[in-house]
């Protein structure tokens, strides 16, 4: 059995995409990570870094095995299971370019546009906004170009996919249009109908806040995190405030 530590977002729904393709048996735990229960101490010793997803394989060789880090986790699951990640050494890392970049671009780019959409479009913040709005449609355009030429971003369909797929997904909130990006919008359009991906989306859904309901306390929770948490006197998960991205 695999505990998944969890909160419902992007990052968080790449893993339920993949454990709901792959088959393995899992269990959610959620944290809210508007009240800080990724600050206790039993959380930290699983993630150092406080943020979702993390996972406990029960089953692992040698006895329970933690992973943090989204693409980490990701790759560890597709070698467990032996799915979704090639085993020749072209096929390997044709996916794992892809997931890296997903993690370097993708992500952080959607996580800050999606930032400063919901939580803080301001009239001195719209230079912050454009910024990254203007990245994440770069982005869209890279994946769009790829997708030209393979139905996939690495060839097959993989834990790249997966890993990307959550991203895509709150285009309309940020203002995007993917018939502009056809060969991106019969990826996306292609992906959304395959069940166990739909599934993976669909979990936690009713735990996410709706953007604008967030109290000041769980603002400050989310967004006010530095390194004051890491030196708190006695343990880490015991200080008043905290920042933690999607």
């Amino acid at each position: 059995m695999i505990d998944l530590y969890f909160a419902p977002t992007p990052n968080g729904w790449k893993i339920t995409i993949m454990l709901e393709e792959c088959g393995l048996p899992y269990r959610v735990i959620p944290l809210n990570i508007a009240t800080g229960e990724q600050f206790e101490e039993s959380f930290l010793r699983l993630n150092p870094n406080a943020r979702m997803p993390a996972i406990v394989d029960h089953e692992a060789d040698g006895g329970p095995l933690s992973v943090f880090e989204s693409g980490a986790i990701l790759m560890y699951l597709a070698e467990k299971s032996g799915q979704f990640m090639p085993r020749d050494q072209r096929g390997f890392y044709d996916v794992a370019q892809w997931l890296f970049w997903q993690m370097a671009n993708l992500g952080p780019m959607g996580g800050q546009a999606s930032h400063f959409v919901n939580y803080q479009d301001t009239e001195e913040n719209q230079y912050a906004k454009a910024r990254y709005l203007n990245e994440y449609d770069r982005l869209l355009g890279v994946m769009n170009y790829a997708l030209k030429s393979r139905p996939y971003l690495a060839g097959e369909y993989s834990i790249a996919d997966m890993a990307s797929f959550p991203w895509v997904l709150p285009y309309k909130r940020y203002g995007f249009d993917l018939n502009n990006f056809p060969d991106l919008k019969r990826w996306y359009d292609e992906l959304k109908q395959r069940p166990a991906l739909r599934r993976g989306v669909d979990i936690g859904k009713d735990l996410r806040p709706a953007p604008g309901t967030l109290d000041e306390s769980a603002r400050k929770m989310l967004f006010g995190q530095d390194s004051q948490r890491y030196r708190a006197e006695g343990e880490p998960g015991q200080r008043d405030s905290g920042r933690t991205n999607d």
